[in-house]
């Protein structure tokens, strides 16, 4: 038999030869077109084109379904609802692959060819969540142990695993893929073995507590005045329990979360400079300190501070550090006091314009330095029950003509339409005029709500005189 085969085989390839002309018609005639006795999945694609082959292997791919049968319940569905496809191009390129080498031109005559099993590819997320379904539907559902923070935010609990089923591969993806690559529709009986959980409640266990020792180590952070520990709940915080492939890893620090903590305390403890402030005489003598002066200090250690920290709890040690600083030093401003003024109400500069007001005698003075050009003029300050604040303020916002509204001493509201020349220095306090008073110069029960009451030509011209920012100093 062997020896027959092979002159007939010699005799096959010598026909296109002898025949010639007939020869080199018929592989034209078969250069685009499938071979003689080209078969895929059982069913011959002999003289078809490629489009045609591509036609029928998609036709067919879509008429595969597969019957699930669980024992309880069945159902059909298609190829690509369980995650399998027909490549129908890398197919068609198998069933072409003879056309490229002459030999199989003359061998097709006699030997017929087939791809039996098609070119399938895989969605296995897909499939497995048509397993993870049939699981479900059948109530075989395992679960692999876990570790979470417990209700107290401040440790961590088991969550125990429990023992469940898993669909047996042959009896369900091996048969999807055989239907798939042989074109051919079929029965899954699905069958369910015992699935051993992955994460079981001992290693689960063993984590939690690892995680446990972890949050009870102590963590410290002095900032050089005071010393700050991390609560059991901020640590727990920073526990992470990493798991890959269904594996539970030991427990670890978020990093960002241990870092955020040690910069919010940083945060707290930077001191920004402040410059100071003081008057000094024409000869340059230090006569007060308006501001103390305070150095700035800047943490300069934050994240060496938050890594030592990580590095100890990681390595089973609770952790002590202290912050360290940049410092800058403050800067002084001096004033200058106008010759004169060292001993006013007001130490002012020289060319500085402001306004005292004595109520102990009632009166309103308006200065440029140490030099009185307005007053004293006699004015109503705020009476015992709405006193005039007392202290050194500024002129932030002035009103041509306003209502002026507030409260009487007994609770009652007041409101006074029309009240001109307003130049407040403090909240409601205000110097302005005071139409409705024909006299000036005392206070008691007859006094303000604690505004400086002034004539109305004397407000006017405080008004003209005071740019925002002038300084008012109230005093007895």
């Amino acid at each position: 038999m062997k020896m027959r085969g092979k002159v007939l085989l010699t005799a096959a390839v010598a026909i296109p030869l002898a025949l010639g002309g007939a020869g080199t018609a018929y592989a034209a005639h078969f250069q685009g077109r499938a071979l003689p006795g080209s078969t895929v999945g059982g069913a011959s694609v002999s003289g078809l084109t490629r489009a045609e082959v591509a036609a029928s292997v998609r036709e067919r791919a879509a008429g595969v379904m597969v019957t699930i049968d669980t024992g309880s319940a069945a159902r059909t569905a298609p190829l690509a609802d369980l995650g399998y496809a027909v490549d129908v191009d890398a197919t068609v390129d198998e069933v072409f692959e003879a056309n490229k080498t002459w030999s199989s031109y003359a061998t097709s005559l006699v030997t017929p060819r087939g791809v039996d099993a098609v070119v399938v590819v895989t969605d296995p997320a897909k499939t497995a969540a048509v397993v993870a379904d049939l699981v479900s539907g059948a109530d075989k559902v395992g679960r692999d142990a876990s570790v979470k923070l417990a209700a107290d935010k401040k440790s961590f609990t088991v969550i125990p695993a429990v023992s469940g089923q898993r669909v047996a591969p042959d009896s369900f993806q091996d048969v999807v893929a055989v239907a798939a690559r042989h074109l051919s529709s079929a029965t899954a009986k699905v069958r369910f073995v015992d699935a051993v959980p992955v994460v079981t409640t001992a290693d689960a266990q063993q984590v939690a507590g690892r995680a446990n020792a972890l949050v009870a180590r102590t963590v410290k952070v002095s900032d050089g005045k005071d010393e700050h520990a991390a609560s059991k709940a901020l640590k727990a915080s920073w526990v992470t329990i990493p798991s890959s492939d269904g594996v539970l890893g030991g427990p670890a620090l978020k990093a960002a979360k241990v870092r955020a903590w040690v910069d919010g305390l940083a945060k707290d403890a930077k001191v920004t400079p402040r410059a100071g402030v003081r008057n000094v005489s024409s000869s340059g003598k230090v006569l007060a300190v308006v501001t103390k002066a305070r150095d700035g200090a800047t943490v300069s250690n934050a994240s060496q501070v938050a890594l030592a920290a990580r590095q100890s709890l990681t390595t089973g040690k609770s952790y002590s550090g202290e912050f360290t600083y940049d410092k800058t030093p403050a800067t002084w401003t001096e004033r200058r006091v106008a010759p004169g003024a060292e001993n006013l109400a007001y130490p002012a500069t020289t060319g500085e314009k402001w306004i005292d007001v004595d109520l102990s005698r009632h009166t309103m003075t308006a200065y440029i330095g140490a030099e009185v050009v307005h007053g004293p003029i006699t004015m109503v300050n705020g009476s015992d029950q709405k006193p005039t604040v007392v202290g050194t303020f500024h002129v932030y916002i002035k009103r041509e003509v306003q209502t002026m509204r507030g409260s009487n001493a007994d609770g009652t509201e007041y409101e006074t339409p029309d009240v001109p020349y307003i130049a407040y220095f403090h909240r409601g306090f205000a110097l302005h005029g005071a139409p409705w008073r024909s006299s000036f110069g005392y206070a008691g029960d007859r006094g303000s709500h604690g505004c400086i009451n002034l004539p109305v030509s004397t407000a006017k011209w405080v008004y003209d005189f005071a740019p925002i920012g002038t300084p008012v100093t109230s005093h007895h």
